[in-house]
């Protein structure tokens, strides 16, 4: 390799791992995300159905039943049929609700005046809630919620739906003359165990929910190390030539070693502040860590081939993309000027990045298929169609090769924009002026 070019790495290289904001980053920003983990962790203690709830049962039917089947402990039907029932003694509710119902004595005409005082009591938190029950309810299904706010306490809304549609069912039941007791032995949930088509499983789906979360992270990752590292070389380069430091340069070193040096080098910084995160994600997989988490069994492995996809499609992506920033940013002298043209490969990614839900249900879809095989998009959709379930290797091969091209292409268009646009000055150049210089021999 040229020594010159060897030179420029390096110096880009360590211009970025020198800096305290470089390693400020690489470990604030897994300390956000392991600070955002326990907050949900925190936050999801949070998602319990309490509160002190009036109920207004116009009906007259189900009342009774709703608090019967609150206190009711929770079972499921294979257990139901092995041991009897308790009903002499009044059993504890749910450890994941804390409601307290109580009964409000009104008739339909009475029921107006009676909201005034049940709606101060409401504002003045003293009860977190009324429902009215109206006569007709088993017929429309329909139950009336009064709370402070209809966008708020939605766990505590559906918990009280869920136990409402049990008892209105049963009392349904009755009227058509079919005992209840032969609803609660026949209702059951089937809980879907998801299985690989194969005799012998990969280790992936034994974790798939876990393996899912680390596809999206990892996917988010090329999207904003894309933006990121992209947005260095476009302010690397305009600032290299508003300081002038750009003409000492070229004077010793080609316009295209110094765009590919800068490139290269920016991609190794990359590289190293994901290697320092993969020797912390190594530490956080010890068991001590693991029981921290509340993961008796440890944390589970992440598949070799979505780590090796993410490796080679955060390198691919990032060279396209980095070969098209410098292209932009070369004819400009400052960054509002440049944003104009880079809001074009800007709005593509942001495009891939609101398509990853197509990858992610259907990867062998025809929106995802199509968009895996675009270079523009393909770093993000064919890593995701890997990680999820992984395409036919010709299709990633195609990708890669597709990618690889378009690398080429961008790099000698860029180039060739880079090597005139980096000693213009003070005049914005025009569209054709850039069409030109590409068109123009060396």
């Amino acid at each position: 390799m040229n020594p010159k070019l060897i030179a420029i790495i390096k110096r880009e290289y360590l211009q970025q791992i020198r800096t305290k904001a470089f390693w400020i980053s690489t470990f604030l920003i897994p300390s956000i995300g392991l600070g955002m983990v326990f907050l949900q962790v925190a936050m999801s203690k949070t998602l319990v159905a309490k509160g002190k709830i009036g109920v207004v049962d116009l009906s007259g039917r189900l009342y009774d039943g709703l608090v019967a089947e609150y206190n009711k402990p929770t079972k499921d039907s294979t257990e139901k049929e092995k041991q009897p029932r308790l009903t002499q003694e009044k059993q504890k509710p749910p450890l994941a609700t804390r409601m307290e119902f109580f009964k409000i004595e009104a008739t339909k005409e009475s029921l107006p005046g009676l909201r005034k005082k049940l709606n101060d009591d409401v504002q003045k938190e003293q009860i977190k809630a009324y429902i009215v029950l109206d006569e007709n309810i088993l017929e429309n299904g329909v139950a009336e919620w009064r709370a402070q706010s209809v966008k708020a306490d939605l766990v505590l809304r559906e918990t009280v739906a869920n136990l409402l549609s049990r008892v209105a069912t049963k009392e349904r039941l009755k009227d058509r003359g079919v005992d209840p007791e032969i609803y609660e032995k026949a209702r059951m949930r089937i809980e879907i165990d998801p299985h690989e088509a194969k005799e012998v499983e990969t280790e992936s789906s034994k974790n798939a929910g876990f393996n899912l979360a680390v596809s999206g992270v990892f996917f988010f990752l090329i999207y904003i190390s894309i933006f990121v590292y992209g947005a260095f070389i476009m302010r690397g380069v305009l600032e290299e030539k508003n300081n002038r430091i750009v003409e000492v340069l070229v004077s010793s070193v080609k316009p295209v070693h110094l765009m590919l040096g800068k490139i290269i080098g920016i991609g190794f910084v990359g590289l190293t502040q994901y290697a320092v995160w993969g020797v912390l994600a190594s530490f956080m997989s010890l068991p001590a860590f693991a029981a921290m988490m509340g993961m008796a069994d440890g944390v589970p492995s992440i598949p070799f081939l979505t780590i090796a996809a993410f490796v080679v499609f955060f390198l691919l992506g990032y060279f396209l993309y980095a070969a098209l920033y410098a292209a932009v940013a070369a004819p400009f002298n400052t960054e509002q000027e440049a944003q104009q043209f880079v809001m074009v490969p800007a709005m593509i990614l942001i495009l891939a990045s609101t398509t990853w839900f197509f990858a992610f249900n259907t990867p062998n879809g025809a929106v995802a298929v199509t968009l895996s095989f675009f270079p523009l998009t393909s770093p993000l959709l064919m890593f995701m169609r890997i990680s999820v379930q992984p395409p036919p290797f010709w299709q990633i091969g195609v990708s890669i090769v597709l990618l690889l091209l378009a690398i080429w292409g961008m790099a000698w268009l860029a180039g060739r924009i880079y090597r005139v646009g980096i000693l213009m000055y003070g005049k914005k150049p025009t569209v054709p002026e850039i069409f030109r210089w590409i068109r123009e021999a060396d």
